[in-house]
């Protein structure tokens, strides 16, 4: 064999050794490419699994927190990267004032790779309505120092509502307060009811027996149908009862109007005002002897804690259970049951 034949096979060899060597690195490249793709891809939709149960989390906690009034079936939200879709079933109607629901929420975070497969996650939870969560016990209720009736002032326990209107109509209640009530003078005011006044031996007492959510309520985060204005009352329909609130102190004058009135500081009471429904006050001012408020259902004042003496000099404040029902209705709320939440898909 020639010097050049020989050459030339050994040249052979060696480009065939150096054409499999680039080809066993190009495999171990793709390999390496696709274990480092498919970790990414797994890290990827971990993060994304872990951000959807966030999302379904939240818009859970969300839709627990904003609930009032009545249980709404389907909801979406918004929620950083994803969208939160939650639903409510009831399950159970124990008795008219307390409902059991079931409340699921679904997390969605898309990946702009697969747009049409978003990563999923779904979170559970039984939860109890409270239709009406206040008691209805009395027409008016004031912690804190002494009320004063005197002149035109009154307050009547005895329900307004004829029997048959609502349920629990015709019901006779008494005038619930806390702190003491210095008995009006001969030919000026006066209480009515069976009995007349419940007393409590402090705030926390007197709190507890009113059952009201107020450091939600007076949350301004927190929705209410109409925040710092009034309704047109006229162009609502005539079984809405809206929940109304004022922040800070307020004088209310020329309102003819229904459902529940939050004011979280102190409510004065003018000419030409009228409410039928539930009135919440942090503090309650007082009356002069000519302005003559007319409250048809429940007046809860106080709320913030201990009230001044307070001398109501004219004003009608009669409990009304239809009235205050109706309005109780609209601060129905949502009660998670305890160790009830579950993660469905985990």
């Amino acid at each position: 064999m020639s010097d050049g034949t020989l050459a030339r096979d050994r040249s052979g060899f060696v480009m065939g050794i150096v054409m499999l060597m680039l080809f066993a690195i190009a495999i171990a490249g793709a390999t390496g490419f696709q274990v480092v793709s498919s970790e990414f891809t797994l890290a990827q939709q971990n993060r994304d699994g872990q951000e959807a149960l966030a999302v379904a989390r939240a818009g859970l906690k969300r839709f627990l927190g904003e609930q009032v009034g009545q249980v709404g079936d389907s909801v979406s939200y918004a929620i950083g990267d994803g969208i939160a879709t939650v639903t409510a079933r009831q399950a159970l109607a124990t008795d008219s004032l307390n409902h059991l629901y079931y409340v699921r929420s679904v997390g969605e975070v898309a990946d702009a790779r697969t747009p049409l497969l978003p990563a999923s996650r779904t979170v559970g939870t039984y939860v109890w309505h409270r239709i009406a969560p206040i008691p209805q016990n009395g027409a008016l209720w004031i912690s804190g120092g002494r009320l004063t009736l005197s002149d035109y002032a009154s307050v009547d326990g005895n329900d307004g509502a004829p029997t048959g209107t609502c349920a629990g109509a015709g019901v006779k209640a008494g005038v619930a307060y806390g702190g003491t009530l210095r008995p009006p003078p001969s030919g000026g005011g006066y209480v009515t009811g069976t009995p007349q006044a419940v007393s409590y031996s402090d705030y926390s007492a007197f709190y507890d027996s009113v059952d009201v959510r107020w450091d939600i309520l007076t949350d301004p985060n927190f929705p209410v149908d109409f925040d710092g204005y009034w309704p047109d009352f006229g162009s609502l329909p005539s079984d809405s009862f809206p929940v109304v609130r004022f922040i800070g102190d307020k004088t209310v004058s020329f309102v003819y109007g229904r459902g529940v009135l939050i004011v979280t500081g102190r409510i004065t009471f003018s000419w030409l005002f009228d409410w039928d429904g539930i009135i919440l006050a942090g503090e309650l001012g007082n009356t002069s002897q000519w302005v003559s408020p007319s409250v048809d259902g429940m007046l809860i004042a106080g709320l913030n804690g201990s009230n001044p003496n307070v001398r109501l000099r004219s004003g009608m404040f009669r409990y009304h259970s239809c009235n205050a029902y109706e309005a109780n209705r609209s601060l129905s709320y949502l009660e998670v049951v305890s160790d009830a939440l579950v993660e469905i898909n985990r």
